[in-house]
């Protein structure tokens, strides 16, 4: 194998929510998004060694060496407080590992009995699709592992021929759409949604779109403009393509967002009898 790697934010070995089956998730360090309520916004940058981390540490569990850009964790002193993720200018994380596809196929081996696929996710998993292309094939050409479904977790915001250089490979893309209107996005998550939007119809066009999810935001996205234009999409998508309204929770917001409120019962409500009086079956987590 090649001496390829990605940057490798965490792995989950066993989860029955992220697709369906028992799955491992593997989630992949830095996003091309900034979301206000992101839940991962640990996985949004990219370490800069700048030092403040290890600094910040109450347990002096972090040593930075700036020259060589590397960073000790002592696994045996940390507490896991998250003080370091929670202080780090950058969204980032002094733990994300570079890791080979050797690497991965090698921690899919110890589980393979166990899980029905593999699902990626991060941060933009899709922005490392060239690590993906090597790293699929060899999933799907491994004797042990050729059985196993693949599944990728995507914000959409890439061009075409990045889907193109995976499709073959992956048996199905779940994508989330902030909002429709790109100015709303925008808002949201710091950009447009040009790009996402031709990825949901792309995708289902050619038959590799498994879900859209739909993240609610009062006072953002909840307007009946707003759901009307979201329901007009989901229509128009494969009955095949599951449908899901979620919840914005508070989880992750951070900084100028933490004012945000999560919907109400009601609010939830609303938007999702708006979306199935559009004729959609929906599923609201």
């Amino acid at each position: 194998m090649s001496e390829l790697q990605a940057n490798i934010s965490g792995i989950i070995k066993s989860s029955v929510i992220d697709g369906p089956g028992n799955r491992m998730v593997i989630f992949f360090q830095a996003c091309n998004l900034n979301c206000m309520y992101c839940h991962n916004s640990h996985t949004i940058g990219l370490c800069n060694y700048c030092g403040i981390c290890a600094e910040i540490c109450p347990t002096q569990s972090l040593i930075v060496d700036k020259e060589n850009k590397q960073i000790t964790h002592n696994e045996a002193t940390c507490t896991h407080c998250d003080t370091c993720l929670k202080i780090c200018p950058e969204d980032s994380s002094p733990f994300y590992k570079k890791m080979s596809v050797e690497n991965l196929i090698s921690e899919i081996l110890e589980v393979k009995d166990f899980i029905s696929g593999i699902t990626v996710s991060g941060g933009e998993v899709m922005l490392q699709a060239k690590f993906l292309k090597e790293f699929f094939t060899a999933i799907k050409v491994h004797s042990q592992l050729s059985n196993l479904s693949i599944l990728v977790d995507s914000n959409g915001n890439v061009a075409q021929e990045k889907w193109n250089s995976i499709i073959d490979w992956v048996d199905g893309f779940m994508i989330d759409l902030k909002a429709y209107s790109p100015q709303i996005h925008k808002q949201i998550t710091g950009f447009s949604n040009e790009k996402i939007l031709n990825s949901i119809q792309y995708l289902n066009l050619k038959g590799k779109l498994k879900e859209l999810r739909f993240v609610l935001v009062p006072d953002y996205n909840n307007s009946n403009k707003e759901i009307e234009q979201i329901s007009n999409l989901m229509k128009n998508l494969s009955s095949d393509v599951k449908k899901i309204l979620i919840k914005m929770r508070k989880h992750g917001i951070r900084g100028k967002y933490t004012s945000l409120s999560e919907p109400t019962t009601e609010e939830v409500l609303k938007a999702k009898n708006q979306i199935k009086e559009a004729g959609i079956s929906l599923t609201v987590i």
